[in-house]
């Protein structure tokens, strides 16, 4: 993912899991796609009770392709959590 471009926050699903599998959607069709926070060990929330939510990014070029496809494909599409 080496792109000189912003990433873009399209999605946000209750565990990483569902988000990592909507990442593979989205890779399998050629739209580069991350799930922050994916490989750094942060399943933990899934057994610790966090309410930590996971956050699926595209590069903004991506970003209507990929809200079509997902949309395509049912993934429900919780809009990004605004940070304070």
């Amino acid at each position: 993912m080496a792109r000189d471009e912003a990433l873009v926050t399209i999605a946000t699903f209750e565990t990483e899991l569902e988000a990592s599998f909507a990442r593979g959607a989205l890779e399998a069709i050629g739209i580069s796609a991350l799930v922050p926070g994916e490989w750094g060990g942060g399943f933990s929330g899934l057994y610790s009770g966090g309410a930590r939510h996971a956050e699926l990014q595209v590069f903004e070029s991506d970003r209507d392709r990929a809200l079509v496809e997902l949309r395509r494909l049912q993934i429900r599409i919780v809009p990004p959590r605004h940070r304070a």
